[in-house]
């Protein structure tokens, strides 16, 4: 059967290797656009997700694609970011605590990567749950809630990021494929997809546990 090939790549915020550049200094190589975000952002955590999160797009870009990727310009001045340029792929950015991911596709897709703590999931599950879901949830032993409550955020989150909006995914959604994967231990990562076929989800690295050392020349995106 055919399937839709989806590259998703993974890093860990310690596992850069940005010469004798701290992250801070890889913030001057990008473009306009994503420097006007970043300077909106001032928690040390965050800024090091955004800035490293295009650095791991850059790196994968250039191990897919070759150096045909360097003519591809990342638009983020309205919603998601997205590549523009002859023959780019579409993608999508996630960042959760130390890890950073990126997807790669040559259809729409949405992606979504979550540290699995212990919440006030009952809480929690009233905002994001549809009314059916909600149900379904609340009748679970409330240690058993950890697993089913991350998988409907993570879903959530990938879909809002391949829609653009908020929107629960339904039957009706022939056009939609999704898959969820385990990208590091006590990580959840959801796929959204505008594909017929079954999604094949290719990580890199494949266990989710070896390091990116990330060495990244010109500029960022």
């Amino acid at each position: 059967m055919k399937t839709t090939d989806v590259d998703v790549f993974l890093a860990d915020i310690h596992d850069f290797d940005c010469g004798d550049h701290d992250c801070e200094a890889l913030a001057v190589r990008l473009d306009r656009d994503c420097a006007e975000r970043l300077a909106r952002i001032t928690h040390p955590r965050r800024r090091a997700q955004f800035i490293l999160g295009r650095c791991l797009l850059s790196q994968a870009l250039r191990h897919r694609y070759g150096a045909i990727a360097e003519a591809w310009q990342l638009d983020a001045a309205v919603g998601k970011p997205r590549l523009v340029g002859a023959g780019a792929p579409e993608i999508s950015l996630s960042h959760s605590r130390e890890l950073v991911a990126c997807a790669i596709a040559q259809v729409e897709i949405g992606l979504d990567v979550e540290y699995c703590r212990e919440r006030d999931f009952a809480t929690l599950a009233e905002q994001i749950c549809s009314p059916a879901e909600l149900r379904r949830f609340l009748s679970l032993p409330a240690a058993e809630r950890n697993g089913p409550f991350y998988r409907i955020w993570t879903l959530r989150e990938a879909t809002f990021k391949l829609y653009g909006r908020e929107r629960v995914l339904s039957e009706r959604d022939g056009e939609v494929r999704h898959e969820y994967f385990l990208p590091r231990e006590r990580f959840l990562g959801a796929l959204v997809a505008r594909s017929t076929r079954p999604l094949h989800l290719i990580l890199h690295p494949p266990s989710g546990a070896a390091k990116n050392n990330l060495n990244i020349p010109g500029r960022l995106g």
